[in-house]
């Protein structure tokens, strides 16, 4: 009769977040390849690229923190072009106005 033998489980490893930041400036500051990076610090290639990516895209859902500064320099930036729309808005309804009017009886028809 057969026995099945299992495979032992592999914990995944954790690594901190200074551990990441300093892998990944070895990795740029060397100039050598990912491999040859991860290999001396015994991990696999996809992890220094899958870190590098984490580090330059957002997490979803986060927006980055935004000073004050650059909040109140939006502000200004949107009130004045609500402010823009809005002169153009009217102007617009003002133009079909006139458009729309009937030409007066004294002017003599456009030829069409």
């Amino acid at each position: 009769m057969k026995t099945q033998i299992s495979k032992p489980t592999r914990t995944k490893a954790r690594y901190s977040e200074e551990y990441k930041q300093e892998a990944l400036e070895l990795w740029r500051a060397s100039g050598r390849s990912a491999a040859k990076v991860a290999a001396e610090l015994g991990i696999r290639p996809p992890l220094l690229y899958r870190w590098a990516h984490a580090e330059r895209v957002p997490k979803a859902g986060r927006k980055p923190a935004r000073s004050l500064e650059q909040l109140e320099a939006e502000n200004r930036r949107l009130r004045q072009e609500n402010a823009k729309l809005l002169e153009q808005r009217e102007v617009l309804k003002k133009s079909l106005g006139i458009l729309s009017e009937a030409p007066p009886r004294d002017m003599p028809e456009s030829n069409r």
